[in-house]
């Protein structure tokens, strides 16, 4: 083939000059041979005396006019000549571009890493590249040929309505299609298809594929992953939950009870000493003690497990916290709003977004300087809104930062199906956004 491009490219010389010296030839000699006819024959005597007699016509003129037009006709000749030539050099040009580009159109399609196939309007395939019949289970693309485009369809009807998109002049695009190869494997390809007109301007189909099977495969075991993760990361925050839970209760039924028996001993002892002086400052000191040491029992219980979550509910929990929150901050603004039904939540939504409010409220108080803190709590039918934000100085939360509040508040949300969004940024302050799907309880 490249033979014969060649010799369209560049015609040899040659072709031309053995025409052209034969044809000179003839010229000469039949010039020659009229000179010594009509020497012979004395033609120009004979043609005077037949012209003399018209002369009023004027046909002594005519071997003048006749020569006049045949120098012109020579003219002609070599001016259509040179057009030709020029056109025969324009086709070749056009010729040579179009060989050359169907060569390269030629070895993108058939050393494409994706699969490209060539079929009829009708689905049968007549031209197809390695790629694609290997995706297929054919050895070569030559075993492919003249196979049909609906026999790899896992669903047959489906390539009907393919088709008839195509023959309206539709592209048509998957991220994602199911196909089969020739043994019957299910096969995950993002696949194009479209119409167009061939080169000898019939229409044809012209099918893009590529193999995204092993990346589905990775994107199952992933999402599988991902929501065994879940599932153990919310498994070990009951745990977590229900040991601060036990944690709280039995710091409340032994050691606040013991505090308290110490207490109540200490006061006896502080009203029967009156006259002992040194007995009686002893009673109070343990008084005292047992007093600060009930009070941080009682903070320990608080941060342990709230007691109002379990008596009040999460509405009346949340206030009593951020109460208690801006009484410690007197110099920050704190407002808390809450709309809709948030008493009859499950269990794991109460304790995710109490912790949410507990955490964004110690991280203000711990590094934001903030003077305004808002926290809202909305439930719609299905879901529970959160919302957080402070006018404090902010940070980057792409920097990793030692704490690790934020990745915990996250990793609840998301084991409830939720979604968390934080944005914040230097000098102005920090938002959290969660969404979480609304339960009852059980």
């Amino acid at each position: 083939m490249n033979a014969l491009t060649q010799s369209f490219q560049t015609p040899p010389a040659n072709v031309f000059r053995p025409s052209m010296r034969r044809d000179l030839l003839v010229v000469g000699v039949v010039t020659a041979a009229t000179y010594i006819l009509a020497g012979l024959f004395e033609l120009n005597e004979r043609l005077a005396s037949w012209t003399v007699p018209h002369e009023a016509y004027q046909l002594d003129e005519l071997p003048v006019t006749i020569l006049a037009m045949s120098v012109a006709l020579a003219w002609f000749s070599w001016r259509r000549s040179r057009q030709a030539m020029e056109q025969v050099k324009l086709r070749l040009a056009v010729q040579q571009a179009l060989v050359e580009s169907e060569e390269q159109y030629r070895t993108l399609f058939m050393e494409n890493l994706s699969g490209n196939l060539l079929a009829t309007t009708n689905g049968q395939v007549k031209l197809a590249n390695p790629s694609a019949a290997r995706l297929l289970g054919f050895e070569t693309a030559d075993d492919l040929n003249g196979h049909q485009l609906g026999e790899f369809y896992a669903e047959r009807n489906l390539w009907e309505t393919h088709r008839e998109r195509l023959l309206r002049g539709e592209k048509i695009e998957f991220p994602m299609l199911q196909l089969r190869n020739r043994d019957g494997v299910p096969v995950q390809v993002v696949a194009k298809l479209s119409a167009r007109l061939s080169p000898s301007r019939e229409p044809e189909l012209h099918v893009y594929i590529t193999d995204i099977t092993e990346v589905t495969l990775m994107q199952s075991k992933l999402a599988g992953a991902l929501e065994e993760n879940r599932r153990l990361s919310q498994r070990s925050m009951q745990v977590q939950e229900e040991e601060r839970r036990n944690l709280a209760r039995e710091l409340h039924d032994e050691l606040g009870q013991s505090l308290n028996a110490i207490k109540v001993d200490a006061v006896t002892i502080r009203d029967r000493s009156a006259a002992f002086a040194e007995i009686h400052r002893s009673a109070l000191s343990i008084i005292e003690v047992s007093s600060q040491v009930y009070d941080v029992v009682r903070s320990l219980m608080q941060r342990l497990r709230p007691v109002a979550l379990d008596e009040l509910g999460l509405r009346s929990a949340v206030q009593y916290s951020v109460e208690q929150w801006q009484r410690r901050h007197a110099g920050v603004r704190c407002t808390f709003t809450a709309e809709g039904e948030l008493d009859d939540l499950d269990e794991q939504t109460n304790i995710t977004l109490y912790r949410l409010v507990q955490e964004c409220l110690t991280n203000v108080a711990k590094h934001a300087d903030a003077t305004q803190v808002a926290v809202s709590m909305t439930r719609a039918a299905q879901e529970v809104r959160f919302s957080f934000s402070d006018n404090g100085k902010g940070f980057d939360p792409s920097q990793k930062r030692r704490g690790l509040g934020l990745v915990g508040l996250r990793e609840r949300v998301e084991a409830l199906a939720g979604h968390f969004e934080l944005d914040s940024a230097s000098g102005r302050g920090a938002h959290v956004k969660a969404v979480i799907p609304a339960k009852g309880k059980k």
